[in-house]
């Protein structure tokens, strides 16, 4: 997988200038990043691949009680989801017979290694610290339209099937409608 490094010049990228994008010490006061409505949840990435060399990034996802993301793997990416506050049950299937879904509540922690099938839903008001493989973290960017609040949107942003796509083949995000866990 080919991680593309965003544009320089703002007029063609709208987060370009709010994280340094080369690896330099920075700080970011609360409610900063890069941030994207995706559905009725704000993404906002903190740290992304450019920063730290390709080696990780680092997510906040926060949102109401919602329906399950589908499930999906992504080939070259590890996720973490460490649940800040709230609760999230998250499905893993390795296909290798590590099957199993957890409600993850306030100071829980789950690893999904690389083409692990996977999703998850937000059971109540809840708020996730992502950190994945370098690079991923802007498929968020992708699937999502720029925001400047703090606070996850009013009025939910569907992105188009056209986006979807888009954004699956740049990141490695994989859907797999073939799998189905139950609720």
């Amino acid at each position: 997988m080919t991680i593309e490094s965003p544009a320089t010049d703002s007029s063609l990228d709208p987060f370009a200038g709010i994280l340094p994008g080369t690896p330099k010490p920075f700080f970011l006061d609360k409610g900063e990043g890069e941030k994207s409505d995706v559905f009725d949840t704000l993404f906002t990435i903190m740290l992304s691949g450019d920063e730290t060399q390709g080696q990780f990034g680092v997510f906040t996802c926060e949102g109401p009680s919602g329906e399950m993301i589908p499930p999906h793997h992504h080939p070259d990416v590890h996720e973490i989801f460490y649940i800040v506050d709230g609760a999230v049950r998250v499905w893993m299937d390795d296909e290798k017979g590590f099957a199993q879904d957890r409600i993850l509540k306030a100071g829980d922690f789950g690893f999904v290694p690389a083409y692990t099938v996977h999703a998850f839903k937000m059971v109540g008001p809840s708020k996730i610290l992502g950190v994945n493989t370098g690079g991923f973290e802007r498929f968020f960017n992708g699937i999502g339209k720029p925001t400047t609040e703090t606070t996850p949107p009013k009025v939910p942003y569907i992105p188009s099937q056209e986006q979807f796509i888009t954004a699956g083949k740049k990141f490695g995000h994989v859907f797999r409608p073939d799998v189905k866990f139950a609720e």
